[in-house]
């Protein structure tokens, strides 16, 4: 009995690892749109946030797993991917296979009865795009991380959606080129990851060792803009109409900015985590930097 409450533990772990819950934690930017409109305590918009955030969270472990089942071979050859449940054999295929349209399945169910039609679309539009990444994209040089940053993009808007609630262009700039800073930084720690391995070429991706400097050059780059786009944000008429007191949120850029620098100087000594934002959602830094800018935002709008 002990023998058997210990495999089962063991598997559903592996399910756990295989589904990427940690990574649902992305999708907290579903709810975007709703604190920077002010309406994060309408219990009515936050409980269909909620339920969008699930939605989407669902949908994403079937991709996840898609993804896991087309990069076998490469997960096998990867340092760390090896270690996948499915690329370790762990998992069987045959398992997840049947598992992605059981998720999919119930993230669309939620959309459709509890959701707006247009959430359902933007949905469905995330599945085209996030399954043609994995069966196509993800190979393009510079193509997939022009994706990767969409896809965040897409998620703010989704948020926006599920409750009603309109995304201004301001926001859906500064998301999509904060977002490209940090697919660039993903992709970097990949290519800086094998360079240490002594190995030329990222398997399964277009890059090589010798597009460590421009893929890092662009990161910052789109980082910067993002910020450009805040600045000019901050003197627009939507944020007079939202905050009383407009010229505070200066106060959140320098800090950005620091978060930003820090975390490029963190993947440039190898210590990066292959995804920077779930490496940001266990960082103590991180953590206290995006704490000081919601204080920020919450006295700029009611001081």
């Amino acid at each position: 009995m002990a023998i058997g409450k210990k495999i089962l533990r063991s598997k559903l772990k592996q399910w756990i690892k295989a589904l990427r819950v940690y990574q649902w934690s992305k999708n907290i930017l579903l709810f975007l749109a709703l604190f920077m409109s002010h309406k994060i305590l309408e219990p009515q918009l936050f409980i269909q946030t909620v339920i969008a955030f699930f939605s989407f969270s669902l949908c994403a472990s079937a991709v996840y797993i898609l993804n896991d089942l087309f990069d076998l071979e490469a997960d096998r050859k990867h340092p760390s991917k090896k270690n996948r449940p499915f690329a370790s054999g762990q998992l069987s295929v045959v398992n997840g296979t049947l598992v992605i349209p059981i998720l999919l399945l119930a993230g669309y169910l939620l959309a459709i009865v509890f959701l707006p039609k247009i959430f359902t679309v933007v949905l469905l539009t995330y599945l085209i795009v996030t399954t043609s990444y994995t069966l196509y994209l993800k190979e393009k040089l510079f193509i997939d991380v022009i994706i990767l940053g969409a896809l965040y993009t897409l998620r703010v808007l989704a948020g926006g959606l599920a409750a009603g609630i309109e995304v201004s262009s301001w926001l859906l700039g500064f998301s999509w080129f904060f977002f490209l800073s940090l697919a660039f930084m993903k992709r970097y720690t990949d290519l800086l990851l094998i360079k240490n391995n002594n190995k030329k070429e990222l398997i399964g991706r277009g890059y090589t060792v010798i597009n460590l400097g421009i893929v890092q050059k662009a990161g910052i780059t789109s980082g910067i803009v993002s910020l450009l786009i805040l600045a000019l944000y901050i003197n627009s008429e939507q944020v007079i109409l939202l905050y009383k007191q407009p010229a505070l949120i200066w106060l959140a850029i320098p800090i950005l900015l620091y978060w930003l620098m820090r975390m490029w100087l963190v993947a440039y000594k190898g210590k990066m985590t292959d995804d920077p934002i779930v490496f940001a959602f266990k960082d103590k830094s991180s953590y206290s930097a995006f704490l000081i800018i919601i204080l920020i935002l919450i006295v700029a709008a009611n001081f």
